[in-house]
């Protein structure tokens, strides 16, 4: 693929990640937003409402985020000679993403479970049988249960960030390479077989 290629196809996505980002953000917007304004006036009738369709909203934003910083690095970074400009671009495509991936989705996801689906201490989610534990009363609320998540998600994206990486590096190690020829130790290639 020529650079020239890697450049539209980036602008491209970076324009079809736009698009998105501000279609979904409206639509996050909308159904989330009452349903009626201060005179009585129908707002966004259309729009679904409630946290489901919002979140789906929220997701399909992240989506065009996540394809406007690989749109940017494929048109920008990518198979390119290096350079300090091409460095600093990298990085900070690198340090948009894990902004996104540790800062924006567990934000949303403690607001979600907070704020929507109301996962408070109070509401129990499983309870322990006594006999498990000694006869005490140990139970796991859903406000627990949703910080057990906020608390494994970055390890988890961590590994599997590193894990990429590794993968990405050692993606051209992988190419077959032909088989050296053995040499003597006059220096003359060594024929196989009879002759």
């Amino acid at each position: 693929m020529t650079n020239r290629m890697k450049l539209s196809i980036g602008l491209t996505a970076i324009a079809v990640g736009s698009a998105v980002v501000l279609i979904a953000s409206f639509f996050v917007h909308a159904a989330q937003a009452p349903t009626t304004d201060l005179v009585g006036n129908e707002l966004y009738p259309i729009v679904p409402r409630g946290w489901v369709p919002a979140t789906i909203g929220q997701l399909i934003a992240i989506g065009g985020v996540f394809t406007i910083l690989g749109g940017a690095a494929l048109a920008f970074v990518y198979d390119r000679p290096f350079t300090w400009a091409r460095a600093a671009i990298g990085a900070w495509l690198f340090v948009a993403m894990t902004l996104v991936v540790f800062a924006i989705i567990p934000n949303q996801w403690v607001a979600l479970t907070q704020a929507s689906l109301e996962w408070t201490p109070q509401k129990i989610l499983v309870t322990i049988p006594p006999a498990l534990v000694l006869g005490n009363d140990i139970s796991i609320s859903y406000a627990t249960f949703s910080q057990m998540i906020v608390g494994g998600y970055p390890v988890m994206m961590l590994g599997l960030i590193a894990t990429v990486m590794v993968v990405w590096q050692n993606r051209k190690k992988a190419v077959s390479k032909p088989k050296p020829t053995p040499v003597s130790s006059f220096g003359r290639p060594m024929r196989e077989g009879p002759g």
